[in-house]
């Protein structure tokens, strides 16, 4: 919804000063309840980003305008709020939480031929995250990678771990294909609880084809 006015009642009397310049006045207070979640893009980055999601469960409309985000009455940093309607979710982040631990193994890469008629190349990309919650409470983080996604019918790119099929022990975690062909791992993690995340695949194209990779998140 777009909308560019709202109205509140301010609850107490303020006098501001006739002296052209602009005045800060609070016009309300709104208790709502955040949930959190962490945000991780190891090959991008080895840290994880704090996340609060909030329903805006108030009879207010929230304009969009610049935010100044505190946490346990520390500034953390500034941000911006888009228009929220009433029954609205809005996101806002928290910044870095050294907290959590990234660890972004090397990738490695293996080239073979196959067939013996119609050769093949098959190149295979190997690696793993591993995620460690030092806090003394339970997280939730959601980690994305990048699966290739072939233009060409003729070259072949196969996952072979995760085996997005096969149910984890925890029902709280899952691991999806996003629309955006990014896989993406959700951990509910426990105090001082960690999880490894290992990710493979192989690309297979035939052998008189050039194959370019571009890596895009």
């Amino acid at each position: 919804m777009s909308f560019s006015s709202t109205s509140f009642t301010i609850p107490r009397r303020s006098t501001i000063d006739a002296d052209g310049k602009p005045h800060k006045l609070t016009i309300g207070v709104l208790d709502l309840v955040s949930t959190f979640s962490y945000t991780i893009v190891p090959k991008l980055s080895v840290h994880a980003y704090l996340k609060a999601s909030t329903l805006n469960t108030s009879d207010k409309y929230l304009l969009a305008g610049p935010a100044s985000i505190f946490m346990n009455n520390n500034f953390v940093t500034h941000s911006s709020i888009d228009n929220v309607c009433i029954g609205d979710t809005f996101d806002l982040p928290l910044g870095i939480d050294s907290g959590i631990k990234v660890e972004y193994k090397p990738v490695k890469k293996t080239n073979d031929t196959q067939g013996i008629i119609s050769k093949t190349h098959l190149k295979t990309v190997r690696h793993e995250t591993h995620i460690t919650n030092t806090k003394t409470n339970e997280v939730v983080v959601f980690v994305y990678d990048q699966f290739p996604l072939s233009s060409d019918e003729k070259i072949k790119v196969n996952l072979v771990h995760p085996d997005l099929r096969r149910k984890d022990t925890n029902p709280h975690n899952s691991i999806t294909l996003k629309d955006t062909n990014n896989l993406e791992w959700k951990c509910v993690l426990p105090s001082r609880g960690e999880c490894r995340l290992p990710f493979e695949y192989t690309v297979e194209w035939p052998h008189d084809k050039e194959v370019e990779f571009k890596e895009e998140l």
